[in-house]
């Protein structure tokens, strides 16, 4: 106890310390505006003012911002009024008036182009692409990180290449391609470390740390958040410093260290309400929420999510929104008000299928256009070569006279030639290549989109099993819910390995049953699961059906074949024998009274439905156990 008392006491002293040092610049600024100062000095001593005072108060630094820019306007001085426009719209962005802050970026901008002054030109375009990533506007946002990225290609700016690759980061950090976004932040963490760019880097790290929290990787996410607290720390950002506190109570809270977490999302929350920053406050609000519904004190947990809750109608952060009503729906849940989750979830997915369409569309759009940029490119690039082939030609009449001549001609043309052939083959390739990698992107984000929204839909069918008092109908609701996860994890596969269209059959199998398992109670210790699995590589729409048959036939192995604690074995086997498939599964339980192949259950009439699709043979045997075998014609491999 002692020793945390310490640790707050530090805490402490070093915000007071950071405070103090931009106090005293505050304090000397403040004093120079009482000195016989020109319009101009007087002018950029406010626009210092405003920069000092945005680590401080928001509404402080816009105060200043606008006296700088009113000073400014009646100067001669482009620089000195895009500068205070800046000032002005980055207060507004944070305190998120994004009309207000739209208007003073565009009018920076418009100012600098004007005067060309090139690289300030595209640090304005930056910022617009980061309102408009706030604002979730990924088209746009993405536009103008793209002007700002041939701005400063024209510059020779160095840096821009790092800047460009975090902002590209951002964007799929958004669209929840985080594979995407985690290589683009690593390397634009290696620039900006080799070129001391410590600003930058700042947001790197902040970002890194956020994605690996995001992918439940805590152990990586603590790394970056570590190193963030104390680069900040360092160079005296308060604001990356709290975000910092925010993303470390998230990594500790999966790392189940619960008190620790509390501790760094209370100081990260003093710290926004003290700056009035409403999406950091909100963000706050959640790790704290979170905290509490972890450790089940569900009316704390439901008083903070309700906080953000109204917080975050003025912000409309539909990211925000979603993981907040899915913690009102648990914490609801938990505290038996079921119809107030039921409505919590349902929010949560309604929000979720905007959300998602919304994004999905902006990027399906945006690859589409760079595709067919890129096909009309190959087209020139073709006609070119025609264009070349038939010079070749004339030339070649035209020097027949003389054969010397002509020889040459032809090896010289040939190699000229061949080397525009090579060229232009080479560059098409890289074209194709890089439209496939695109199209590689967006396939496995839409597999993603379907697991996340499978899941939703998984935990409507859980709430919904507890307003059932019929135990009958309760479990066929479980039924279903445990078909959707089988289906669930086919996607999630699909997006977590680099072939998007292919399912290793043995690592799904072994987490489909290990699932079941879990999902009936029967312990590994009793019931042990043996696998015969070649192998195999299976397309997705052959991996569905058979993955519902895998469903219904292991679930009735868990359901009925052991008993009462009842000891046994459950056999597994998929293996590849003369073009066909031979799908067993088999236990050694009681066996079955009835004659279950002609049963008219959903179960059955769903195996046989399927088994149609797959042009199988399905035979059941209940001698010893029950053994259920299907010798399948119809599937496709992956290669």
């Amino acid at each position: 106890m002692r020793m945390r008392y310490l640790l707050c006491l530090l805490f402490y002293l070093l915000v007071w310390q950071l405070h103090g040092q931009h106090s005293i610049k505050i304090d000397s600024l403040n004093q120079m505006l009482e000195k016989d100062l020109s319009s101009s000095e007087k002018a950029y001593t406010l626009d210092e003012l405003s920069y000092e005072w945005f680590s401080q108060n928001l509404d402080s630094s816009l105060q200043y911002g606008q006296k700088a820019y009113r000073a400014f306007s009646y100067l001669d001085d482009p620089k000195g009024l895009s500068q205070a426009a800046t000032s002005v719209a980055v207060a507004y962005h944070y305190l998120s008036d994004w009309d207000s802050a739209e208007y003073y970026y565009s009018e920076a901008l418009n100012i600098r182009e004007e005067n060309n002054q090139n690289a300030k030109v595209a640090s304005s375009l930056n910022n617009l692409g980061v309102m408009f990533m706030d604002m979730e506007e990924y088209k746009k946002a993405t536009d103008y990180y793209l002007r700002a990225m041939r701005t400063r290609e024209q510059l020779d700016d160095s840096v821009s290449v790092a800047i460009t690759k975090s902002n590209l980061g951002l964007i799929f950090k958004k669209q929840g391609i985080y594979d995407k976004a985690l290589e683009y932040y690593l390397e634009a963490k290696q620039y900006f470390e080799r070129l001391n760019r410590l600003n930058y880097l700042e947001v790197a790290l902040l970002n890194l740390g956020a994605i690996y929290n995001t992918i439940e990787d805590f152990d990586k996410a603590l790394v970056y958040n570590q190193q963030l607290l104390k680069l900040a720390k360092r160079r005296s950002s308060l604001r990356n410093l709290a975000k910092s506190y925010v993303n470390l109570a998230n990594s500790f809270q999966g790392l189940d260290q619960l008190d620790s977490s509390l501790h760094y999302a209370t100081k990260g929350l003093d710290f926004f309400e003290s700056r009035n920053d409403s999406i950091n406050i909100s963000s706050s609000l959640l790790s704290i929420a979170r905290y509490h519904l972890e450790k089940k004190d569900y009316q704390k947990a439901i008083f903070n999510a309700l906080k953000m809750e109204k917080m975050n109608e003025v912000l409309d952060n539909k990211e925000l929104a979603i993981e907040n009503q899915l913690i009102l729906a648990e914490a609801y849940a938990a505290s038996g008000a079921y119809k107030q989750a039921y409505r919590r979830i349902r929010n949560a997915l309604a929000s979720k299928d905007s959300f998602l369409t919304k994004s999905l569309n902006a990027t399906i759009a945006n690859l589409t256009l760079k595709y067919e940029a890129e096909q009309k490119e190959s087209e020139i690039a073709a006609l070119k070569i025609a264009n070349q082939e038939s010079i070749i030609s004339e030339q070649n009449s035209a020097n027949q006279r003389n054969i010397l001549l002509l020889v040459a001609g032809i090896l010289v043309v040939g190699t000229v030639l061949l080397f525009l052939l090579l060229k232009t083959k080479s560059r098409a390739n890289g074209i194709i290549s890089k439209s496939l990698r695109e199209k590689e992107v967006l396939l496995k984000e839409i597999h993603h989109r379907v697991k996340n929204n499978l899941q939703v839909i998984s935990s409507l069918l859980s709430l919904q099993s507890r307003f059932i008092e019929d135990e009958n109908a309760q479990a066929l609701v479980n039924e279903g819910q445990n078909r959707v996860k089988s289906m669930a994890l086919i996607h999630q596969k699909l997006y977590q390995k680099d072939n998007l269209t292919g399912v290793e059959v043995l690592d799904y199998i072994k987490n489909l049953s290990t699932t079941l398992q879990n999902a009936y109670g029967v312990n590994s210790e009793y019931v042990s699961v043996q696998y015969n699995v070649d192998e195999l590589k299976l397309d997705v729409d052959t991996m569905i059906p058979i993955g519902l048959i895998l469903n219904e036939l292991i679930s009735n192995a868990f359901k009925h074949a052991f008993p009462q604690g009842k000891r046994g074995e459950l056999n597994i086997s998929l293996v590849e024998r003369s073009e066909k498939l031979l799908l067993t599964v088999k236990d050694d339980g009681v066996g079955s009274t009835k004659d279950a192949a002609n049963s008219n259950s959903f179960g059955m009439r769903m195996i046989k439905s399927l088994s149609r699709k797959l042009e199988a043979n399905v035979h059941f045997d209940f001698n010893n156990g029950t053994e259920a075998s299907l010798t399948i014609a119809n599937y496709k491999l992956y290669n």
